[in-house]
């Protein structure tokens, strides 16, 4: 199976938790691109970096513990830090995705 980048084709109006759910990676960038982009970019990369850090912590101490409660948020909470680091590194994560999913080298050994 060969994946892109390409956008879906438009959707039924959804309510806002709807509205999120199979949204595309770049979608997502963009929202988290739009919200936190000045703050981050004024905090810059390596403090932006410690709170993905702090963040990645917390769920690997969730993990640990057996709070999949606990965990669900901090799965959100690191990929929204990660999407933040892309967003001021410049690189386009629904791209690289895909170039990681098409690369054989990537494929789970046998």
């Amino acid at each position: 199976m060969n994946y892109t980048a390409a956008a879906r084709p438009s959707q039924k109006k959804k309510s806002n938790h709807q509205r999120f759910i199979n949204m595309e990676i770049s979608a997502l960038q963009k929202i988290v691109k739009d919200r936190y982009f000045k703050t981050d970019n004024e905090r810059g990369i390596y403090h932006t970096a410690l709170w993905f850090h702090e963040e990645v912590g917390e769920l690997s101490s969730a993990i640990a513990g057996g709070d999949r409660q606990n965990a669900k948020e901090e799965f959100a909470d690191v990929l929204m830090w990660l999407l933040t680091l892309a967003n001021l590194m410049e690189i386009d994560m629904e791209e690289i995705v895909a170039d990681y999913l098409n690369n054989p080298r990537k494929l789970p050994s046998k």
